[in-house]
């Protein structure tokens, strides 16, 4: 039997809704890029930064 994820069993299970699996799939979605816009710009600003203490 294949593995579910969390929020597949809690669909089957009928703990939540399809719309509010799908909302927490869109929302998960953007929070990782976010994140992985932040830790670009981090990085970017540490290199702004070793260029101007040269």
């Amino acid at each position: 039997m294949a593995k579910l994820t969390l929020q597949e069993q809690l669909l089957k299970a009928g703990l939540v809704t399809s719309k509010k699996a799908a909302k927490v799939e869109r929302t998960a979605k953007k929070s990782r890029v976010q994140a992985r816009e932040a830790r670009a710009a981090v990085e970017e600003n540490k290199k702004a930064q070793l260029e101007r203490d040269k």
